[in-house]
């Protein structure tokens, strides 16, 4: 998972990754992602911390698929 992807949680709300937060921040590229800061398409689910108007935190165990994948 990679920012820029489109997302689509367990409740149905779909988003796009602006930020990764690792479980081992020292070595990111072997390691898995704890959170995501998520900004919404519509609304956020209620069980995401909200940060700003449309942008929030949720765990990486909540997502249930990439929609579609960034460009790099």
């Amino acid at each position: 998972m990679r920012r820029g992807d489109l997302i689509e949680c367990n409740s149905g709300h779909q988003g796009i990754v602006v930020g990764i937060e690792y479980m081992y921040p020292k070595n990111p590229e072997y390691s898995p992602p704890r959170n995501l800061q998520v900004l919404w398409s519509d609304s956020h689910p209620k069980y995401a911390f909200r940060i700003e108007a449309s942008t929030s935190t949720i765990s990486a165990f909540s997502v249930k698929r990439v929609i579609s994948r960034a460009n790099r």
